[in-house]
């Protein structure tokens, strides 16, 4: 995927991660995700010690809220999602797994 091709993806999910979502705790915030995108959009892993990496320790009780969301799990279920997961030693958890 080319650059110029991520950029409508990466304005999507801006705005998406904009919007207020009452059901995810206190401290979740999506945007914090965004050093994860560009690893996510070309299924790229990241390095243990990346920033990606260190946001995603600090969100992972947030996890849940983002993969039930329509919004945000369309991003969590990409492929590249995984390759990040895996790079970073954490787990995305199934929806229907979650609380």
């Amino acid at each position: 995927m080319s650059y110029a091709s991520c950029i409508p993806v990466m304005i999507v999910m801006t705005v998406l991660m904009v919007q207020v979502n009452v059901g995810m705790a206190q401290g979740c915030n999506p945007l914090q995700l965004m050093p994860c995108l560009s690893f996510i959009m070309t299924n790229t892993a990241p390095a243990a010690d990346s920033q990606c990496c260190n946001v995603l320790h600090g969100q992972t009780s947030c996890l849940c809220s983002y993969v039930k969301n329509p919004g945000y799990g369309l991003y969590l279920r990409m492929p590249g999602a995984k390759t990040v997961a895996s790079a970073c030693s954490i787990t995305i958890p199934d929806p229907s797994t979650c609380t």
